[in-house]
């Protein structure tokens, strides 16, 4: 799963809270994952990369289109 389609997954959950907490758990299991393949370095080269930043920005700007809909 890409990270467009969690977002969109995510933000079928009832609340906002709930929504970043989906998102959270899915980038904490990418990056699990990453790291399990023998993965060093992120894109960066700074360690394991997450994006945890964008994939909370990416929820709540989502949902607050979808509130917006509403």
């Amino acid at each position: 799963m890409n990270i467009d389609e969690v977002v969109v997954r995510a933000c079928r959950e009832p609340t906002l809270l709930d929504a970043l907490t989906r998102i959270c758990v899915w980038e904490s299991e990418r990056v699990v994952a990453q790291a399990m393949n023998g993965s060093r370095n992120g894109q960066d080269g700074a360690g394991w990369d997450t994006c945890f930043r964008l994939c909370l920005s990416k929820v709540m700007d989502e949902y607050a289109s979808e509130e917006a809909v509403i």
